[in-house]
């Protein structure tokens, strides 16, 4: 027999052999493709509005998955305070931009004073949407309020399995400043970081999201609810109207005012090397002038979500915008215009 008839008698099991080899090369690429792939959710836009190749969370198609299990909330600051002021936007006047139609713009949008809540532009104000990332400015106020600026809170293993943009570092069981997740919570919307801070705060996220949703109705917002404390959840539904009113009692805190305007921020995990947040704020990102906060958002259903503060000389306004293509172009529009009336000082 010749040696090219063995070769051939012995090539199946060779084909056989390749054929596996081959198969698991191509798991281990898969593997590595979903760990490394950019994902297209929560946070992830550019500056145009378009999904990022940086996104950070993925899309959440799939059912909620339930909150987190009971645990012994943490020793807080002190009990819950009433709102403090009657911080309210104005919607029985007309607005000064009445004029003004972005095309193509958000779903729904106003912009406001935020000395006086007189309303500036408004567009469908007190229709509800779905809020995304905007629902942890509920997280942050009351976060605020409970805990400390120095404080340590006790990371949940919760906190661990809670899916989209996350901060790294956070380990069950280490105990972080409470800054520490604010920071990750506010500049680059660290899911984890809000879960960390509702269970620690109430002893599960299920009695934070009551606290947020009783906290809703004290403050007068009449088309919010909350069902989770970082904004994954589709069920997290406010109008513009309402996130105006949140972003007035929001930056009446010295702590978030300071947090929300950062770009980037070098913070300590509780152990190991120090972790680099870059905020998901374009305007911020971008030297935008005037711009120092507030939040931003972003899920399949309710698209591009923005509370922007611009401030200039001794003016602030704020810009909401909900459901649009171009968060950040829909705000720089509001606030070129707001400066061409003379109502914000020119940049």
């Amino acid at each position: 027999m010749t040696r090219s008839r063995r070769r051939r008698r012995r090539s199946p099991g060779g084909l056989v052999a390749r054929i596996a080899i081959g198969l698991i090369a191509l798991g281990g690429l898969g593997w590595v493709a979903a760990a490394g792939l950019p994902s297209l959710g929560e946070e992830g836009e550019n500056r145009s509005g378009a999904l990022s190749s940086t996104a950070t969370q993925t899309v959440v198609r799939a059912p909620p998955p339930p909150l987190a299990p009971a645990s012994e909330p943490q020793d807080a600051v002190g009990p819950l305070p009433a709102p403090a002021g009657a911080a309210h936007v104005d919607l029985t006047q007309p607005s000064l931009l009445s004029y003004l139609h972005l095309r193509p713009g958000p779903k729904a949008g106003l912009a406001f004073d935020l000395a006086d809540g007189k309303v500036l532009w408004r567009h469908h104000a007190t229709t509800a949407r779905p809020i995304a990332s905007l629902t942890k400015l509920m997280t942050a106020l009351l976060a605020v309020e409970r805990f400390g600026s120095h404080q340590r809170v006790r990371i949940a293993r919760a906190a661990d399995f809670v899916g989209g943009s996350r901060m790294g570092g956070l380990k069950p069981a280490r105990r972080v400043r409470a800054d520490v997740l604010l920071k990750g919570m506010l500049i680059s919307s660290a899911n984890n970081a809000a879960v960390a801070l509702a269970i620690a705060g109430a002893g599960s996220e299920r009695a934070w999201v009551a606290l947020m949703n009783k906290r809703a109705k004290l403050l007068g917002l009449t088309c919010t609810h909350f069902a989770d404390s970082h904004g994954l959840d589709r069920r997290n539904r406010s109008c513009a109207a309402d996130l105006a009113t949140l972003a007035m009692h929001a930056m009446n805190e010295s702590r978030i005012v300071v947090i929300a305007r950062k770009r980037y921020a070098r913070v300590w995990p509780g152990s190991g090397k120090k972790v680099t947040l870059r905020t998901t704020n374009h305007l911020l990102r971008d030297r935008y002038p005037g711009a120092i906060g507030l939040k931003t958002g972003f899920t399949n259903p309710a698209g591009f979500c923005l509370v922007a503060i611009v401030k200039r000389g001794k003016q602030r306004i704020g810009i909401v915008v909900l459901g649009s293509k171009d968060s950040f172009g829909d705000a720089r529009r509001v606030a070129r215009e707001a400066a061409r009336i003379g109502v914000l000082p020119a940049a």
